[in-house]
Formats: structure tokens, C-alpha cells, sequence
């Protein structure tokens, strides 16, 4: 008879499978997690030196999001790096959840978007008269918005379905946050909404 395979297995502690249960985490930074916990509770120690190589080749994800990606988690006291070695904190009620401030979209029909109390008719305005109401300024086009935006404009903030958005004026590229990931944008311009950093 054939001997079973021995399957190995990486005892990690209740408290931290179920705090990170209930944490929200990037795609990313989920990954970066269990492969620092398969390096370090996999081997049987609680911290490691776990270089940026060996994090790239366990979780396929590029060299510069990995240290993005790290300080997050150092940011947010879920991991601790000491002396050049990292471990998952153990004190659990310094771990941070992250609570991003999100700002009303400009709408063109009136209505309340991403939890705005109030929202201005149009998709955004020249402001001819500060003392003008909302319905006596001059609207703008996406378009229009777009350009202001590439020329160096910030009245305004560029979101992609909700997504923070950011411009490379050197590269000419538009890049969209998902899930805390900064990807290339791939879609029309038209379809960036704007959000009125003083509604």
C-alpha cells in the first residue's frame, strides 16, 4: 500500500484569523498577509526578515506595490516591522480599519450620491459670482473638466465609479484606485465623474 502524503499545515492563532475576518483589507494586502504568515507562523516564529524578493515571487505582485503595500500595513499597526524584521501585531486593538473621507459627487440630476447632504444641479460650474446661486452659474462639460484637471485645476477631484482617480501629466495616463490599488485606466474620459472638493 501506497503511504498517504502528509499534508503540512501552518497553525496561525484564532484571535488573528478572526480579527482578520473582520478587517478590510486590499486585494494586495491580503495576499502580502499570508504570505508573512506562512513565512512566519509556517516556520514556527512569530517575526522573520522576509525580503521584498521573496515577497514578489510568493504573492506575484510587483516590487513597488509591495512596498506601498507594506507601509500601509505598518500605517495601520497590523504589521509591525522591527530591526528589519516583520510580524503580525499581536495587539489586536491597535489594528486600524480604513475609513476613507468620501466626497458628494456632483451629480447632473439633482441627486445625493456617496452619502452627500447636498449636491449642486450640473456636473460642476464656473463660478462667476461667488454670491450667485447654483442654478445662475454656467455649468461645465466633463470634457471641460477633464482639460482644467490636466492643466493643474484641483477644484475639483476625479473619481471612476466611486474610485479615487490620478493624472501622470509627463506619461499622458490616467490611473484609478481599486481596493487601494492604483490601475492604469482603461475607459473613456467621458465617463470620469467629478466631486466639488468645497460642496
Amino acid at each position: 500500500m501506497k503511504k498517504k502524503k502528509k499534508n503540512n499545515f501552518t497553525q496561525i492563532p484564532n484571535k488573528i484569523l478572526e480579527a482578520l475576518a473582520k478587517t478590510k483589507l486590499s486585494n494586495y494586502q491580503f495576499r502580502y498577509i499570508c504570505f508573512l504568515l506562512r513565512k512566519t507562523y509556517g516556520f514556527h516564529k512569530t517575526k522573520d526578515y522576509i525580503s521584498n524578493s521573496q515577497f514578489v515571487e510568493g504573492t506575484s505582485i510587483r516590487k513597488q506595490n509591495i512596498n506601498r503595500v507594506q507601509k500601509q500595513l505598518i500605517e495601520r499597526k497590523i504589521v509591525i516591522k522591527r530591526d528589519y524584521k516583520l510580524r503580525i501585531n499581536k495587539n489586536l486593538a491597535e489594528w486600524k480599519k480604513s475609513n476613507p473621507k468620501r466626497l458628494p459627487v456632483i451629480s447632473g440630476d439633482n441627486r445625493v450620491i456617496s452619502g452627500a447632504s447636498k449636491v449642486i444641479s450640473g456636473e460642476a460650474y464656473k463660478i462667476k459670482d461667488q454670491n450667485k446661486r447654483p442654478k445662475e452659474i454656467q455649468p461645465l462639460s466633463s470634457k471641460e473638466l477633464v482639460e482644467l484637471y490636466k492643466k493643474g485645476d484641483r477644484r475639483y477631484k476625479p473619481f471612476y465609479r466611486g474610485n479615487p482617480m490620478r493624472y501622470y501629466k509627463d506619461q499622458n495616463r490616467w490611473e484609478v484606485s481599486e481596493n487601494g490599488e492604483w490601475l492604469e485606466f482603461a475607459d473613456s474620459e467621458g465617463k470620469i465623474e467629478f466631486k466639488n472638493k468645497n460642496v
